[in-house]
C-alpha cells in the first residue's frame, strides 16, 4: 500500500524542455531574467512573473479571483502549473475556483522532484500526479512546455488545462443509476463520528457538560484499514492513499448473486439463505477496492494471477462496553482474466483509478467455505446402497462399527457457545481380514465424497473443478503409516489417482490428526497450508473468554495436501497402510482376546473429511 507524503525526491529527471530568455515577452527587465539549459530563471516572485506575463493573463486573472495571491505569504514556497492563454478555456473546467486551488502546491517542487508516480498536493486537498514512465514529464497527463525557477518557488507550463479530477469516493457518490446497488452496498458501511480532537471547545453547557464547535467525520465499518496497533493504514475517501475502484452495474451484481445462489443448491445441497447473500455482497464491496493504483495492464482480461484486494485490520467499536478492538481481514482475491474490465474504461482519478466491469463473479471458494464429513455420521445415516459403495481392500467392510466413543463430546468438560451444537468423536472402526494378516497385505478402503443434506440425509457432494485443500482426521497415537490418495470419480477406469500424502507416521504426528481437533496446533489465516479453518460464521475470539478451548472446535482439521478436481462432479477418497494388516496381527499375536474399543489403536479408526477450496479455486 503506499501512502503519498510531501517528501521531495533527489533522483534526477532530464525531460523538461527548455526555453531561452529571448524566446520571452520583451517588457521583461533584462536583469531579472536568466536562462539554463532548462530552467529559466527569473529574479523575482512567482506571482510576480505570472501577473506580468501577457501570456498568462486569464491564469492571472483567475487567481486573483479565486484569492491564490491573497493566500501568499512572503516567506512561503510555491509550484504553479499553468498553461497559456492560447490553451485556456473555462468552458473545459466547470468549477474555476477548483481549478486555481488545484494547479498550485505551497511548496516548491523542482523538476528533479517530478519522478514517474510522484504525487503534487494541491491547495485544493488532492494530489496532481506525475508521469514520466517513458521520459517524458507529464503533470496529470499534460507536457510540461516551459519551466521557470523564481525566488520562492517553480511555474511549469503544460501544454493544456488540468482536470480537476474526482477523488476515488467521490467518483463513487456520483455514480449513476446504473450503478447504484454499488453505491449503496458501499455507503450502508458509511457511519459518521464525532471527532473530538479535531473540533474546538466553545463553551460549557448548564449541566457542566463541554461544548464543542463540533467535526464529524466518515468512518467505513467495513472497508476502513489499520494495522494491529489501531494506526489508519488506508481508506477510500482520504486523498494520501491510492486506490484503485472496480465498478460493476447493478445487473452485474444481481447476476453474480443469483449465480452463487444457485451454485449452493448444487455444491452444498440445501437453499441459499438471506445470510449467504448478505456475504456474497459484503465480498462484492470488499473485492471491489485494492489499496494501491493499477494500470490498465495490471487489471486487464489477458492477466491471469490472482491479486489481494484489501487487507490488514478492521476497526470492530463495542459501543455497550465502550471498547475498540481490531479484528485481522483477509484480504478479497481478485482474478482479472475472470473479473472482467471494459476495455477502454480506465477513469482516472485524483487518488487512483477507476475500472467499469464486463463481468463480475462471486468465486468458489467464496461460495464454498468448506465441505465436511463425520464418518460415524454418515454411515449411521447411509442407506445399504450407500456404504456398498466403500470399497474395501485387506481391511474387513463386514466388521465395521461406528459407535467406538473415541473421547467424550466437545461439551462433555467444557462450557457451551451459545447455539453452536455439541460434537460427538466416534470413530469409524475396521480391522484387517484374516487373509490381509496372514499374507502382511496393503489394505485400503476407497469411498466417496457424501455430504449432508437440510433433511439429514446424505448424498453425493458434486464440486467445481479447481484446487481444495483436503484435510481428515483419525485418532492420535495410531501406530501404523497411512497413505492419503485422491481423485474424480470418472477417472476410476485409468486409475488416475493423486498421492496427496504418502506414508504417514501416524505415531510421531499424533496430536495433527486427533479428530478435527488438531489442526488447532498450528494456528495460521485460515487458507494457508496447515492452517486451522473453522465453520462459516464461527470465530473462537468471540469465545475464548467462556470457553478456553474455544479454537479447537469443530475445525477443518489437520492439511493433508492440495487436490485438484481437474473438472467439475463427485470425486472419490481412498486411505492406504501397508503396515496395519502386520500391527493387527502382532496385536493378535500378544493377545488374542484383543478388543475394539478406544484404545486399540492399531485396527484403523477414521473420523472425518474436509474439502475446502484454495484461493485458486476461482
Amino acid at each position: 500500500m503506499k501512502k503519498i507524503i510531501n517528501n521531495i525526491s533527489l533522483f534526477a529527471v532530464t525531460a523538461i524542455m527548455a526555453a531561452s530568455c529571448s524566446e520571452w515577452d520583451d517588457h521583461y527587465d533584462e536583469a531579472k531574467i536568466g536562462s539554463t539549459e532548462q530552467v529559466t530563471v527569473y529574479d523575482g516572485d512567482a506571482a510576480s512573473y505570472i501577473k506580468n506575463t501577457s501570456e498568462l493573463s486569464k491564469m492571472s486573472a483567475l487567481y486573483e479571483r479565486a484569492g491564490v495571491y491573497d493566500n501568499m505569504n512572503a516567506d512561503g514556497s510555491y509550484t504553479f502549473i499553468v498553461c497559456d492563454d492560447n490553451t485556456f478555456d473555462e468552458t473545459n473546467a466547470t468549477e474555476m475556483a477548483a481549478y486555481a486551488n488545484y494547479s498550485v502546491a505551497d511548496i516548491s517542487l523542482p523538476p528533479s522532484s517530478l519522478v514517474d508516480g510522484f504525487g503534487i498536493s494541491t491547495r485544493l486537498g488532492k494530489y496532481l500526479w506525475v508521469d514520466a514512465s517513458d521520459g517524458t514529464i507529464r503533470l496529470d497527463a499534460k507536457g510540461v512546455q516551459k519551466t521557470v525557477k523564481t525566488a520562492n518557488g517553480y511555474i511549469y507550463y503544460v501544454d493544456g488545462m488540468l482536470s480537476v479530477r474526482k477523488s476515488v469516493y467521490e467518483f463513487l457518490k456520483d455514480l449513476n443509476d446504473e450503478y447504484s446497488d454499488f453505491r449503496a452496498l458501499v455507503t450502508k458501511y458509511d457511519t459518521t463520528w464525532f471527532d473530538r480532537e479535531q473540533s474546538t471547545i466553545i463553551g460549557v453547557s448548564q449541566d457542566g457538560s463541554t461544548l464543542y464547535d463540533s467535526v464529524k467525520v466518515i468512518h467505513n465499518t467495513l472497508m476502513d484499514r489499520y494495522d494491529e496497533n489501531g494506526q489508519p493504514t488506508w481508506n477510500m475517501r482520504d486523498e494520501n492513499y491510492k486506490s484503485t475502484m472496480f465498478v460493476p452495474t447493478n445487473t452485474q451484481i444481481r447476476s453474480a448473486v443469483d449465480n452463487a445462489c444457485d451454485s449452493i443448491r448444487v455444491w452444498l445441497k440445501r437453499e441459499p439463505t438471506a445470510a449467504d447473500s448478505a456475504k456474497f455482497r459484503e465480498w462484492i464491496v470488499k473485492a471491489c477496492f485494492v489499496d494501491r493504483q493499477l494500470s490498465e495492464e495490471a487489471v486487464g482480461a489477458g492477466v491471469n494471477d490472482i491479486f489481494k484486494c484489501v487487507g490488514g485490520y478492521r476497526q470492530i467499536v463495542d459501543v455497550a462496553n465502550d471498547k475498540i478492538t481490531y479484528e485481522s481481514v483477509d484480504a478479497a482475491n481478485w482474478l482479472p482474466s475472470v473479473q472482467t474490465i471494459k476495455a477502454g474504461s480506465r477513469q482516472q482519478l485524483s487518488n487512483g483509478n477507476a475500472y467499469y466491469l464486463d463481468n463480475l463473479k462471486i468465486p468458489n471458494h467464496v461460495v464454498i467455505h468448506r465441505v465436511k464429513t463425520r464418518f460415524y455420521d454418515w454411515w449411521d445415516n447411509a442407506p445399504t446402497s450407500q456404504r456398498k459403495r466403500f470399497i474395501w481392500n485387506g481391511w474387513d467392510g463386514d466388521n465395521v462399527t461406528s459407535n467406538i466413543e473415541g473421547q467424550g463430546s466437545f461439551y462433555s468438560n467444557t462450557t457451551t457457545m451459545g447455539t453452536w451444537p455439541d460434537i460427538l468423536y466416534n470413530v469409524l472402526a475396521t480391522v484387517p481380514t484374516q487373509e490381509a494378516m496372514d499374507e502382511e497385505q496393503i489394505c485400503s478402503v476407497e469411498f466417496p465424497g457424501y455430504i449432508k443434506n437440510e433433511d439429514d440425509s446424505y448424498e453425493e457432494c458434486y464440486l467445481p473443478a479447481g484446487e481444495y485443500y483436503l484435510r481428515m482426521g483419525f485418532i492420535h497415537s495410531l501406530p501404523y503409516h497411512i497413505t492419503i490418495y485422491f481423485r474424480n470419480s470418472d477417472d476410476i477406469d485409468n486409475n488416475e489417482y493423486q498421492v496427496v500424502k504418502k506414508n504417514i507416521a501416524m505415531i510421531t504426528t499424533a496430536s495433527n490428526y486427533h479428530f478435527d481437533r488438531g489442526g488447532a496446533s498450528d494456528i495460521k489465516t485460515y487458507g494457508e497450508d496447515d492452517a486451522i479453518g473453522y465453520p462459516e460464521g464461527y470465530n473462537p475470539a468471540d469465545w475464548l473468554e467462556i470457553n478456553e478451548n474455544a479454537y479447537l472446535y469443530d475445525t477443518d482439521g489437520w492439511n493433508i495436501g492440495k487436490v485438484t478436481l481437474k473438472h467439475s462432479g463427485v470425486f472419490r477418497i481412498k486411505v492406504e497402510s501397508y503396515d496395519e494388516a502386520v500391527v493387527w496381527k502382532n496385536k493378535l499375536a500378544a493377545n488374542p482376546n484383543a478388543t475394539r474399543g478406544k484404545n486399540d489403536k492399531e485396527q484403523l479408526m477414521m473420523y472425518h473429511w474436509c474439502l475446502r477450496p484454495t484461493a485458486n479455486n476461482y
